[in-house]
C-alpha cells in the first residue's frame, strides 16, 4: 500500500518520457511532476470524499469525484449539446434532482417579473 500521497512512481514516469516521447528526463523534473500531481491526487479525493460524507455515503462515487476534479483541475466548458449528452447519462434519481433543480430555478425567474 502506498504511504499517505504517494500515488505516482518515479520509474514507471522515467520510463514513459524515455519510451513513449522518446526523451530523457531529469530528475528534478520528474520529482516535480510527482510532488505536484500525487498532491492534486490527494486533495481530489480529500474532496471527494467530503462530497460523499455530505451525501451520507461511505463511498466515493463518479458524482463525487467529478465534481472534486473540477475543483481542483478546473473546469471543461460544453457546448449546449454536450451539455445535454451528460445530463442524460445521469442516473434516474439525479435526473429528478436535476429537472427539480431546473423547475425551482424556472419558478424563481418567474417570481423577479
Amino acid at each position: 500500500m502506498p504511504k499517505k500521497g504517494e500515488f505516482l512512481r518515479f520509474n514507471t514516469i522515467k520510463q514513459y518520457i524515455n519510451d513513449i516521447k522518446k526523451m530523457r528526463s531529469s530528475t528534478d523534473a520528474v520529482n516535480k511532476l510527482i510532488k505536484d500531481f500525487d498532491s492534486t491526487i490527494e486533495d481530489v479525493i480529500n474532496e471527494a470524499e467530503k462530497l460523499a460524507k455530505e451525501d451520507k455515503r461511505n463511498t466515493i462515487m463518479d458524482q463525487d469525484v467529478i465534481p472534486a476534479l473540477e475543483k481542483h483541475l478546473g473546469k471543461k466548458h460544453l457546448t449546449w449539446q454536450e451539455t445535454a449528452e451528460e445530463i442524460i447519462r445521469q442516473n434516474p434519481t439525479d435526473l429528478g434532482k436535476i429537472s427539480k433543480a431546473i423547475n425551482d430555478y424556472i419558478k424563481q425567474e418567474q417570481k423577479k417579473k
